[in-house]
């Protein structure tokens, strides 16, 4: 279930990237290639990089810039005599949702009004690119989806990923998600270390400095006042002793994993994410079988064909789930680990269509280095 693979300095985050000018040839022409829709943001340096490796590849791809619309981007859908056409375009391409065999939800992004809409009618224009773009997705619905837009949202919801995992047997930190502050505070009475973390992820902007949510320790002393407590539910758990975490990524059936040892980060013990500018090579980890089970069984719950799961091991060994993640930052993973194939694979995945993926390693693999370079010398990226 592993393979594999090179290390990169690539990061999910950084450069920016300029569009192929190429034009690919007919949609139809490659024999057992796919035609792959990739919905991303711009200075996506890894999404441009796959995508220029799925052409070298014989497939055809077409990448919709979410951010691009409405100002450089325009769908249309005509209906008349019991049919439909429908066309989207942007600066680069046009195509219908026939051309499309996959679509790649790489990150999602919501238009907003032009500026230069009048600041009154802003409200209105936002909620009709909206509307408009979540219908658009519908036309799409007889195609491979890495991940279905109408699962996303499902799956990013915490207390139904702890329902669910629980369900199927995973084991999970002793946990309170609540607003109510006298079951807060007995529940921090009674947990001798309690972290807290949000529901989900929210990002400030202060003035030109980002500042980030991330988990951290909780106390008595450290809570709020009631009120605020009451204004926004948080997830408080009991603090979990760990040897080392695991990010496992899941391709249909095949995943690969690395052990990051957040205990030694100088910064990220206890989120790893805040140290991962540290973090400079990885071991692999192997599931155990039960736990590769449950993982699949809770993917399907979700209805999920690619998830990013994160898991504490104990000093006992046990394996804690935390969370799984469907949106589409993975590559790291293979910058962090020298021998796991993670960019080959999701080529693979892409053009096997089949939510019970199984890796074939071949002569060759592609790297995730490799993929950059190439598409470095294109042009594509800086």
């Amino acid at each position: 279930m592993t393979g594999s693979m090179q290390m990169s300095t690539v990061r999910e985050e950084k450069g920016g990237v300029k569009s192929s000018k190429r034009r690919p040839t007919s949609p139809r022409q490659v024999e057992g290639r796919r035609n792959v829709l990739i919905h991303r943001i711009e200075n996506d340096v890894h999404a441009a990089s796959i995508a220029y490796a799925l052409e070298q590849r014989g497939n055809r791809v077409f990448q919709w810039h979410t951010g691009r619309y409405p100002e450089d981007a325009a769908v249309s859908i005509a209906y008349e005599g019991g049919s439909y056409i429908a066309t989207f375009r942007n600066r680069e391409l046009k195509f219908s949702p026939s051309d499309i065999d996959v679509v790649w939800f790489r990150r999602r992004q919501l238009p907003v009004a032009p500026q230069t809409i009048d600041a009154r009618d802003r409200a209105f224009v936002t909620n009709e690119l909206r509307v408009a773009t979540q219908a658009h997705n519908a036309f799409f619905n007889h195609a491979f989806w890495i991940n279905r837009f109408e699962t996303a949202d499902f799956c990013d919801l915490k207390p139904r990923q702890f329902l669910l995992a629980q369900e199927r047997g995973l084991s999970i930190p002793i946990t309170l998600i609540s607003n109510d502050p006298d079951d807060i505070k007995e529940f921090l009475g009674r947990t001798r270390k309690c972290i807290y973390k949000p529901l989900i992820g929210h990002v400030w902007n202060e003035a030109g400095r980002l500042r980030k949510t991330y988990t951290s320790f909780i106390s008595h002393k450290q809570l709020p006042a009631d009120d605020l407590l009451r204004a926004a539910p948080g997830i408080f758990q009991k603090f979990v002793d760990k040897a080392y975490e695991a990010r496992v990524q899941f391709f249909g059936n095949f995943y690969a994993g690395v052990r990051i040892d957040s205990s030694k980060l100088e910064e990220g013990h206890l989120d790893w994410r805040i140290g991962q500018s540290a973090i400079g090579a990885c071991k692999p980890v192997t599931l155990p079988p039960d736990v590769y089970t449950k993982c699949r069984q809770l993917m399907n719950d979700l209805g999920i064909v690619s998830g990013g799961f994160d898991f504490i091991i104990n000093k006992k060994d046990e394996w804690i789930f935390l969370e799984v993640n469907e949106a589409g930052q993975f590559f790291f993973v293979e910058g962090w680990c020298q021998e796991l194939p993670v960019v080959d694979a999701f080529c693979q995945f892409i053009e096997s269509k089949d939510e019970n993926f199984v890796y074939r390693p071949p002569r060759r693999r592609l790297t995730l280095k490799e993929a950059y370079l190439a598409a470095k010398k294109a042009g594509i990226v800086p």
